[in-house]
């Protein structure tokens, strides 16, 4: 299966394929009435991944490779601290917002985002580090260097995935800045999977970073000391690049 399987065809047709599913204008069936902007945002970003897990589900399972895809009961979860490395990116995201009023925070909005962050991790990295990344380390397993070309290159694959938020988002450098940083943290979360062979907890890992970072961005979220809500304040292209400075080190130690 593998060698009839071109891995960069495969790779654009995943990324063809999310593009649909994230350009889906399923925001126009819920009604205003009953959710706020923020819920409504949510609501349609978890069906969204909950279609793209799914599809990832079933190309894993077609793919018959469990053991490189993460998902084989025949090996242990090896080298579980690697999964606490990315830590600092908690500490990063809770920084956030030490010192601002929770209690005005509606937990329901809570919840609706940790079950959307969680959606998110799982269907990334079910569709690139389990699906797409067996397929790019079986190709160049034989070549000088491969299993780093097998890691890396589903790792940029992952990264520019990101540069469909330029739909949303039209400030270009930021977009840029969190599309580098997802194919380094892409990286990290590749070389994890081969030193843990287990994918769960690092989707489960990459799910928490996403809602570390975006949990400022919850409704009512008021700064103690003045008393009014707080925009949430994006990181700069320098700042991105430099967080993502740990996972490539760590690569380049193993």
């Amino acid at each position: 299966m593998f060698k009839n399987k071109n891995p960069f065809l495969s790779g654009l047709v995943v990324i063809a394929a999310i593009s649909i599913i994230m350009l889906l204008p399923l925001d126009k069936v819920i009604t205003k009435q009953y959710f706020t902007s923020f819920q409504i945002e949510y609501i349609v970003l978890s069906t969204k991944m909950f279609l793209i897990l799914l599809s990832g589900l079933l190309l894993v399972k077609k793919l018959e490779e469990q053991a490189l895809s993460g998902i084989s009961s025949e090996y242990q979860w090896s080298f579980k601290y690697i999964n606490l490395i990315p830590f600092y990116l908690f500490i990063l995201g809770i920084l956030g917002f030490i010192g601002k009023d929770l209690s005005s925070i509606n937990i329901i909005n809570v919840l609706l985002l940790l079950i959307a962050c969680l959606l998110v991790g799982f269907a990334e990295e079910f569709v690139f580090r389990g699906y797409l990344q067996p397929i790019f380390i079986k190709k160049y397993i034989s070549h000088k260097n491969g299993v780093f070309l097998g890691v890396l290159l589903p790792a940029l694959f992952f990264g520019s995935s990101h540069l469909l938020n330029l739909t949303v988002n039209d400030n270009i450098p930021q977009v840029i800045g969190q599309s580098i940083y997802a194919a380094c943290i892409g990286l990290f979360f590749g070389v994890a999977l081969l030193k843990t062979n287990k994918l769960t907890p690092i989707a489960i890992t990459h799910g928490l970073i996403n809602f570390f970072f975006l949990f400022g961005s919850l409704p009512k979220l008021i700064n103690n000391k003045n008393g009014y809500s707080e925009p949430t304040v994006e990181p700069t292209l320098t700042e991105q690049i430099l967080s993502s400075a740990t996972p490539i080190l760590f690569f380049c130690h193993y």
